[in-house]
């Protein structure tokens, strides 16, 4: 049914937003990888999931709000969605755990630092992907998704993914001050992502 549904949000984004997609070649087939996004709007979740199912399979982080709605709950229960509580430090355990079991298990994780839709703020980036890098040594994919927060208006979407990084604290740093750091080098590499 996930492909399905993301078949069809495929076909909605080339027919009403001309979506391109770049740079999906950078995807490593194999192996643990965290892909990290900007968050514009609703729009994003499903315009980066949808081009990157036919590449590999994943999980995604999501806000548990979004587990309130019914029977939306079921279907992110059974995609292997991880709720994450945005008001507690790291997601909260229990998403930590499921996010680093996935990542053990060589599964590709998608999340969005920012945590909410930024709508033009600059957002601090949570810690969360520079603990799971470290934790699990896997490599973060930086991705930058442009215009869907004009997906409504029939607006144009371009989504581009960057290049890899991985975690390798200074000798010496503190833990936290190591993750905060990586967390916003890595929105860094996100937003250097031209459009073209």
């Amino acid at each position: 049914m996930l492909k399905a549904i993301l078949f069809l949000t495929r076909l909605y984004f080339r027919l009403f937003n001309r979506i391109e997609v770049k740079g999906l070649e950078r995807i490593p087939l194999s192996g643990p990888l965290i892909i990290v996004a900007n968050h514009l709007s609703y729009a994003d979740p499903p315009a980066l999931l949808s081009y990157l199912l036919p590449v590999r399979s994943f999980s995604v982080m999501a806000k548990k709000e979004l587990f309130k709605i019914r029977p939306l709950s079921a279907l992110l229960s059974k995609w292997g969605v991880i709720p994450v509580d945005r008001y507690r430090e790291g997601g909260g355990l229990g998403a930590l755990r499921a996010a680093m079991d996935a990542l053990k298990a060589g599964k590709c994780l998608v999340l969005f630092p920012e945590g909410t839709r930024a709508r033009g703020r600059q957002l601090e980036p949570k810690a969360g992907v520079a603990l799971l890098a470290h934790k699990t040594g896997a490599p973060v994919l930086a991705v930058r998704i442009f215009n869907t927060e004009n997906f409504l208006k029939l607006g144009k979407i371009t989504i581009k993914f960057g290049s890899i990084k991985n975690f390798t604290p200074a000798a010496g740093a503190e833990r936290k001050e190591a993750y905060a750091e990586f967390s916003k080098s890595i929105m860094s590499e996100i937003f250097a992502i031209t459009e073209n």
